[in-house]
């Protein structure tokens, strides 16, 4: 089973929260951002600077359900996990299932939240399902680690 952490902590096991989908998202490639461009008169085309390229934000949408026993849990658990995430500067962001690799993000919003239980009336589980979107801010790309293929698809060393 995949487990996800913010700031090391384990969102299941201390905010019962489990992430349904949208881990994909911070596999996608961002965006890339427009790069400087002149447009001379006196020649065809467009001349570009493509010298460095930038990315822009990359949009992270996860999709989160909270499943707990009781009112007060669920209380608890909600406002904790809202009080993590909305703590200042980015939130460190793991999931086992890509190893050791970190994302940092911040809260954006919440753009659906439903509730599959009445918090009153629930004779047992309250359940929960939202939708969460964070920003990671600056996307790590790692200029570093580029690689030469020949032909054949083989890695070249220099």
């Amino acid at each position: 089973m995949t487990k996800y952490f913010i700031d090391g902590i384990d969102i299941l096991t201390v905010f019962g929260v489990s992430v349904e989908g949208g881990s994909d998202d911070f596999l996608k490639y961002p965006a890339k951002k427009d790069s400087i461009t002149h447009d001379w008169q006196d020649a065809n085309g467009l001349d570009v600077d493509l010298t460095k390229i930038f990315f822009n934000a990359r949009p992270i949408s996860l999709k989160c359900s909270i499943l707990v026993s009781s009112e007060e849990e669920f209380w608890n658990r909600y406002q904790s996990f809202l009080a993590q995430l909305a703590k200042p500067g980015y939130r460190r962001i793991q999931i086992t299932q890509f190893g050791e690799k970190s994302f940092y993000c911040f809260y954006k919003e919440c753009t659906s939240f439903t509730r599959h239980t009445r918090l009153k009336e629930n004779p047992g589980q309250i359940a929960c399902k939202f939708t969460l979107n964070l920003l990671e801010g600056e996307p790590n790309i790692d200029y570093n680690n580029v690689f030469i293929v020949d032909e054949q698809g083989r890695f070249l060393i220099t």
